[in-house]
């Protein structure tokens, strides 16, 4: 007789979040196994890189927070205020207790922090590789390589914003394509949610970017096949929230740059050199009475001032020439470019990446020409897999993702500047090859996908039997 008991079926939501666990733990095991083991080789004994959370240019110093408290976050013009709020909830056990902020506490603990943010950047490939080839194998596997990538461990370990920034930015990247993909409002709203929290912990909420954003939140409201306007009214909240930051900065100081380092950028990628450049006559009244109420590290009215002039220059220069200013962009490229192709584990020494047995042949495979020819490879073969027409009607379908995608790389494209007290080399120092992981998820999802399409054509073209 056959049995009428129901069929288990395992939930969709199982192994993204066991993919998310286990990434996470695992992490933090072999982080602290490694200490134990190579203790010897970290600096002070326990950090994977030579400096901390309390010496990096997007963060305050702790021991000037502590006597300001909370407020000091109002002031802090630098960077993004996110990873200074985490910080400094951290340090907590020890202020409440009327101690001084420990800086090796605050690191430990955001090192469990950024675990989490580890485990969510896996999950994120996962999802989208399983989504895409309709595979959990296929979507395990490409989530295991992606996971020990160097150059990856070598980000999501630095203990700054890029790990979080990370974090918020894939999961941005992926909620815009089952948007796209499937129009339901829910995942657009989902993916404003990402942006904004990517926004406060990077500086993506730039004039050009906010524009851009609030046409997003029309166009989506009409490409959406189910509509609520509940759902749409808290993306309207969501997208005023960006403009929170660049308002209270234009406030306090005078600028709508959510990083004071905003300046330095566009002088170096138009090749202004800083010195070259006038001191204003008179200073706003709002950075003369504000920026210096709370300075620690680069957190100064001088930065401050440096951003203002700079800027300023920056956007007459646009105005008054725009053919040299195209001319200089395109010189940029040949400063930038040939950073994002070279490994990124190269970005700073990593104890712990630096003993990784596979790490010459990623780092061989995913720089210079081989990272080139592995990316218009993937486009290839998708382009030929779906012919002319199909690749039209993908292009139309996704069009807003490969909008938000150049926005997102742009500022790694021209991200090179002078150097403070080496100016006469030229805008030549970038942190490309940091800022490239940025962008690379999209990359190396589509890099799977490519290959899983490839494999699945030589089998329908296999003879049978063989």
């Amino acid at each position: 007789m056959p049995s009428r008991l129901p069929q288990w079926r395992r939930p969709d939501w199982l192994v993204p979040l066991l993919v998310f666990l286990g990434s996470s733990a695992g992490m933090h095991l072999v982080e602290r196994t490694f200490r134990i083991v190579a203790k010897a080789r970290l600096a002070d004994g326990f950090l994977f890189q030579i400096w901390t959370s309390n010496w990096t240019m997007q963060t305050m110093g702790l021991e000037d927070m502590q006597p300001v408290g909370p407020k000091a976050l109002w002031y802090d013009h630098i960077y993004p205020p996110l990873v200074d709020s985490i910080r400094y909830l951290l340090a907590m056990p020890e202020i409440s207790a009327g101690q001084p902020a420990s800086q090796m506490s605050v690191d430990f603990r955001l090192y469990v922090v950024y675990t989490l943010c580890f485990g969510a950047v896996n999950t994120v490939v996962y999802l989208w590789i399983r989504d895409l080839t309709r595979s959990g194998w296929w979507a395990l596997a490409g989530t295991v390589i992606w996971a020990i990538s160097p150059g990856y461990l070598t980000i999501i370990m630095l203990l700054e914003a890029s790990p979080p920034a990370l974090a918020f930015i894939a999961c941005a990247f992926y909620l815009l394509y089952r948007f796209l993909k499937t129009r339901r409002l829910g995942y657009s709203t989902a993916f404003f949610v990402a942006l904004l929290l990517g926004s406060y912990t990077r500086n993506i909420a730039q004039t050009h970017v906010l524009v851009i954003v609030v046409i997003a939140f029309i166009a989506f409201w009409f490409l959406s096949t189910r509509r609520a306007w509940w759902m749409q009214a808290l993306s309207l909240i969501v997208v005023a929230l960006m403009f929170a930051l660049p308002v209270k900065q234009y406030v306090m100081f005078a600028t709508t740059d959510v990083s004071t380092y905003g300046g330095y950028q566009r002088a170096g990628m138009l090749w202004i050199d800083p010195r070259t450049v006038p001191t204003p006559a008179e200073w706003p009244a709002n950075i003369n009475a504000n920026a210096t109420t709370f300075s620690s590290r680069y957190n100064t009215q001088e930065t401050m001032k440096d951003n203002y002039r700079l800027t300023a220059a920056a956007n007459a220069y646009l105005v008054e020439h725009p053919v040299d200013a195209v001319r200089a962009l395109g010189r940029s490229l040949t400063i930038t470019v040939p950073e994002m192709l070279k490994p990124t584990s190269s970005y700073t020494e990593n104890f712990l990446v630096d003993v990784l047995p596979w790490r010459p042949v990623y780092d061989w495979l995913f720089s210079g020409w081989r990272y080139l020819l592995l990316v218009l490879g993937s486009v290839a073969v998708v382009g030929f897999s779906r012919g002319w027409s199909g690749s039209l009607r993908l292009l139309r379908r996704y069009g807003w993702f490969l909008v938000f995608y150049a926005l997102i790389a742009a500022p790694v494209l021209w991200s090179n500047r002078y150097y403070p007290g080496r100016e006469d080399e030229g805008p030549i120092w970038t942190e490309a090859v940091r800022l490239k992981i940025f962008i690379e998820v999209p990359l190396y999802v589509g890099l799977v996908y490519a290959v899983w399409v490839a494999v699945g054509a030589l089998r329908r073209r296999a003879p049978a039997g063989s």
